[in-house]
């Protein structure tokens, strides 16, 4: 509390508290202290990134796969992988020849409030891990998916030699991680 002083004069004075005393200068420097105690002990790497090992680490983390027919929710999208299969049909006004063309099905639920793009929502990556690009075949499902609604989306790949395919599915906008599925095509 302020301190009424009153002078010769008859004038009355407020003496106030100095500033190191008051509970605003207190709090204001805890603040200061604990944020630069954070940034100086927050990460002690200078040259940004994580160093990667070339020798396997015993205790790798496996990322979970999930595999043919089982349904994943990717934030308010649900996915349901229902088939991937080898088709002889080949476009002959594509670019690419690949050895092999895939189909994959899948079927989307739209959750969200706003119309999902779909088609463009699946990455497929081949045994060797690379992406695969599309192909296209009859059929293929390149729209939009309303408000609350659901549809099945079908999508071609080309691929070099069978094996184990990883397909992620997340929406075409999203932050979200990707739901991953691991399919063995003969």
């Amino acid at each position: 509390m302020a301190k009424k002083i009153k002078d010769e004069n008859g004038n009355t004075y407020v003496q106030k508290k100095p500033f190191y005393k008051r509970v605003w200068f207190w709090l204001l420097a805890v603040i200061v202290v604990i944020g630069v105690s954070g940034a100086i002990g927050g990460n002690k790497s200078d040259n940004g990134g994580a160093r990667v090992s070339s020798s396997p680490s015993s205790k790798k983390a496996t990322p979970k796969y999930y595999k043919l027919g089982d349904t994943v929710k990717v934030g308010d999208v649900t996915y349901t992988l229902k088939s991937v299969a080898t088709t002889q049909e080949r476009n002959e006004f594509a670019d690419d020849k690949p050895a092999n063309v895939i189909v994959v099905t899948y079927h989307v639920k739209n959750n969200s409030n706003d119309d999902l793009p779909v088609g463009a929502d699946l990455n497929a990556y081949d045994s060797d891990n690379n992406k695969m690009k599309t192909y296209p075949i009859n059929g293929e499902t390149v729209d939009a998916v309303a408000a609350g609604k659901e549809m099945d989306v079908t999508a071609g790949y080309g691929l070099s030699k069978l094996g184990v395919v990883e397909l992620q599915f997340a929406p075409l906008v999203s932050v979200k991680q990707a739901a991953k599925f691991k399919v063995t095509v003969q």
